[in-house]
Formats: structure tokens, C-alpha cells, sequence
């Protein structure tokens, strides 16, 4: 876990001296260089306090995806509209993208509260809230990192398996659904821009982006009691990525936006957390 925490610093690094290149070279002015270091430095510390203390807080599950779900809902009212979409909160001047730093957490305890019958079906309502929101992106990545936590545990029971048929459904009905925004190229369209711009920043961006799940594959690997959340977790980056390059969907880390580099810290930290001394809490 160590080798793996030293790659992982690495990898951020780079992320963020390349992120900070490629929107540039898409076309984002001077201005949108110091929110984007900073939210690097916010999710470094996010990262750092979620892996020292998450576990040892004793968290119930089910409360914490009906938390998420209830995020999107009050999204889903309050916050910011933009053509038909809503899926940013403004606090003061900055809009954070809220399945971004929900998702993350939810799919962490979905993956882990298998044995609390509460969890599955709040799960299915945050698909619909996520149907409602007019995300696809993170309709795709929620059922993606659903159905990989439930091929890891295969739980006896058929509501897991339920959830996730009802959120792939959800999702494509997102896929089908028009979408009226515009793409912003240093946000959505960020590897187009940069490769036309320059072949060499767009490569690196590609090969950064691309390789946001592998902290995820690598825990995985190493650590079995941990595989069905990391697996889940690498889905959901995963489906963010596959979403950019098939939609007008926010470039994960490497595109300019405080949310997703702030949940790939959250999501970080929640695969690196220690357990409490006695024991991973019950659910």
C-alpha cells in the first residue's frame, strides 16, 4: 500500500501540472489557473484526513447513500440550471457539480453495505434522481460502479441485482435523452482541443486521464478485502471518462473544474482509509 500511496502522489502531480498546460492550451485564460491549483490543494488534504479518519468513524451505510440521494434531490430544487440541466450547487462564486462529490461516497457504501437491506433501494433512487438531473455521465458511471460492487460480492439476494438492471435503464434513458450544452473546450472537450492544438499535450492529458482507476485496480489487487469498493470506485472514474469522450461531460481532473478533481481526492482517500484497531465498523 505504500508502493501504491507513492504512484498515486505521482500520478496527482502530473495530473495537475498537465491539467494546468492542456486548459491553457484550450483556450481558459490566466485567471482559471489558480482555482484549479487550488482545488488540487483542497483534495490533497481531503485525501489525506479521508484516509486517516474514515474508517474509524463508524458510519452507517444506508445513511450515508441516503445523504447522497438527498444531495441530488435538493440539486434537483435549488440549485443551478442550465438548459433544462441541474447539477450544480453554487456556493458564493463557485458551482460544484454535485454527483461529483456524492457519487464517490455512495458507491463506497454501497459496495460495502450489502448486508443492510436499506442500502439498495436508496440506491435506486439516486438513479432516478440522477435520471432527473439530466446527467448521463454520472448515470453511466453510477450503474457501471453498481454493477461491478454487485459482480464482486454476487449477494445471494435479487435486490442488488435489481438495483442495478433499474439504473441501467435509468441510464440509457440519460443517453437517449437530448442534451442542449454547449461544450466548453477547456471543460468538455478538452482532449479534442489539445491534440489539435498540441499532439503532445493532448497525449499526455489522454494517457492521465485514462489512468485516474488504476490507484482503484491496484488496491484491488493487493488488498482482497477491499476489492469489491475499489473495483466500484475504478468503474465510476471509468464511466466519467468513457462519458467525456461520447458526450459534452466534464474531462475528469485533467479538464478545468473544482468538483471532480476534489472527488477523485475523496475517492483517494476512501480507498486508502485505515481501519479502526477493531475492526471495520458494522453497517
Amino acid at each position: 500500500m505504500r508502493a501504491i500511496r507513492f504512484v498515486t502522489g505521482l500520478q496527482a502531480a502530473a495530473c495537475l501540472g498537465v491539467s494546468l498546460v492542456a486548459i491553457t492550451v484550450a483556450g481558459a485564460g490566466r485567471n482559471a489557473l489558480v482555482p484549479q491549483t487550488l482545488a488540487a490543494v483542497i483534495a490533497l488534504g481531503l485525501a489525506l484526513v479521508v484516509a486517516r479518519f474514515w474508517r474509524k468513524a463508524g458510519w452507517r451505510y444506508w445513511l450515508l447513500v441516503a445523504a447522497c440521494a438527498l444531495a441530488l434531490v435538493w440539486t434537483l430544487i435549488t440549485g443551478v440550471a442550465l438548459e433544462g440541466a441541474r447539477r450544480w450547487l453554487a456556493l458564493g462564486p463557485v458551482q460544484l457539480h454535485t454527483a461529483f462529490l456524492a457519487l464517490p461516497l455512495a458507491v463506497w457504501a454501497f459496495a460495502r453495505g450489502f448486508d443492510d437491506r436499506r442500502v439498495a433501494p436508496l440506491a435506486a433512487g439516486l438513479s432516478f434522481a440522477l435520471l432527473y438531473q439530466h446527467d448521463a455521465a454520472s448515470s453511466l458511471a453510477w450503474v457501471l460502479a453498481i454493477g461491478a460492487a454487485t459482480f464482486v460480492q454476487r449477494p445471494r439476494q435479487m435486490v442488488p441485482w435489481a438495483v442495478v438492471a433499474v439504473a441501467a435503464v435509468f441510464a440509457y434513458a440519460a443517453w437517449t435523452a437530448p442534451d442542449a450544452l454547449p461544450a466548453v473546450p477547456y471543460v468538455e472537450g478538452l482532449l479534442a482541443v489539445s491534440f489539435a492544438t498540441s499532439p503532445v499535450v493532448g497525449a499526455l492529458a489522454a494517457i492521465l486521464m485514462f489512468s485516474l482507476p488504476a490507484p482503484f485496480l491496484l488496491v484491488a489487487a493487493s488488498r482482497p478485502e477491499r476489492r469489491a469498493e475499489a473495483l466500484a470506485l475504478a468503474a465510476l472514474w471509468a464511466g466519467w471518462i468513457f462519458a467525456n469522450l461520447f458526450g459534452n461531460y466534464p474531462a475528469p481532473v485533467l479538464g478545468y473544474g473544482a468538483a471532480p478533481i476534489l472527488a477523485w481526492g475523496l475517492s483517494i482517500g476512501l480507498v486508502f482509509a485505515e481501519p479502526a484497531k477493531e475492526g471495520d465498523p458494522a453497517p
